[in-house]
């Protein structure tokens, strides 16, 4: 006679506001919940459809997200139940949001496996996408241990935290460092050794073992969220809690962790420049099947535009990117897309730009 395993939820991250793709991600709809590659689905309701198979269906996925946009999640995605659905009153990042669901899994579903994921990702591969999350599932099940899914770098990107594989350990490998964002010359050398890894943004663990690392490590995060979730306060006294990630909360503090290697076509589109590396390339730049772009004497451009009847020019320039979202235009150079964040810090420019 066999017993079943233990429940698996997945849980969507899907609270960003997704500023590096300014001016087509917007406070009102962030990237998540937008169709970036014109594929037909948007980024939220993409990661949804890959997760809710390895559960078991959209009953087993929860998406936490800003309260604000509880509509659009639910327009998005209404195959996810409303109860499944976790709204922060206020963002305080991946940490605060985790806890709150491992402690909700739990209640709900016993000692479940839990695997989290991000909204805005893009995964080319679903198979094997699956398959490693299946490995991850396994591994987190069997060990009791915390697994993060690693991705093999493809260039020497400053902007990724990274994982360093160590020794075999069941369907992955020891977790031996957890690094956050390195150096060029680090990010350099690490492409080459075969030994580190992307961090994709991928956990996958029990809701026990993460409580049980929440609680060691993170104790001033765990101790209000508790008293809060006991006395039915949560809403209220969420903006309390301390702003961190669980990356610095739990998995750079923790030992004993492993990962998962997976190969499956990832990307975190995490600004304009990712659109070189999805939409296809045309006179040198890249641009969408919206609107019409002639290149004269152009080239490493990106140019996209949100209107079918838009007809964009690049005359005599290169390594710029140029936006047209409705009557707004944005037009700044490549290497700058880091310094859009501080750029909607200008006070003249909320007051004019939606």
């Amino acid at each position: 006679m066999t017993t079943a395993g233990p429940e698996r939820v997945a849980l969507v991250m899907a609270g960003g506001r997704g500023q590096r793709f300014w001016p087509l991600s917007t406070e009102a709809r962030p990237k998540q919940f937008l169709d970036l590659d014109r594929r037909g689905r948007t980024l939220l309701q993409a990661t949804v459809d890959r997760v809710a198979p390895l559960v078991g269906g959209a009953d087993r996925v929860m998406v936490a997200t800003a309260a604000r946009y509880e509509a659009l999640v639910r327009e998005q995605v209404p195959e996810v139940p409303e109860a499944n659905l976790l709204l922060e009153p206020v963002g305080r990042d991946s940490g605060p949001a985790i806890a709150l669901a491992a402690l909700r899994i739990r209640a709900r579903f016993g000692n479940a496996v839990m695997a989290t994921f991000a909204s805005d990702h893009q995964v080319a591969d679903v198979d094997a996408f699956a398959a490693t999350v299946r490995r991850a599932m396994a591994l987190a099940e069997s060990e009791g241990v915390l697994v993060a899914i690693g991705v093999r770098p493809t260039r020497p990107s400053t902007a990724y935290g990274y994982l360093e594989r160590g020794a075999r350990k069941g369907e992955g490998f020891e977790l031996v460092r957890f690094t956050e964002k390195p150096t060029r010359e680090r990010a350099e050398r690490w492409v080459e050794d075969g030994r580190h890894l992307w961090n994709a943004g991928m956990f996958v663990w029990t809701t026990d073992a993460i409580l049980a690392a929440l609680d060691a490590h993170a104790p001033d995060l765990m101790g209000p969220l508790r008293a809060a979730v006991e006395a039915d306060a949560v809403e209220a006294r969420f903006a309390d809690l301390p702003k961190i990630s669980i990356d610095y909360a739990v998995m750079e503090k923790a030992h004993g962790n492993a990962l998962v290697e997976g190969d499956f076509g990832w990307d975190d589109v995490g600004d304009w420049r990712a659109l070189e590396r999805l939409l296809p390339r045309d006179d040198g730049g890249v641009r969408t099947v919206f609107g019409a772009h002639a290149g004269h004497d152009a080239s490493g451009n990106i140019v996209y535009t949100d209107g079918p009847e838009d007809v964009l020019v690049a005359f005599g320039v290169e390594g710029l990117v140029i936006v047209k979202r409705g009557d707004t235009v944005l037009v700044f150079p490549k290497d700058r897309v880091g310094e859009i964040k501080a750029l909607l810090e200008d006070e003249r420019l909320r007051d004019l730009v939606p």
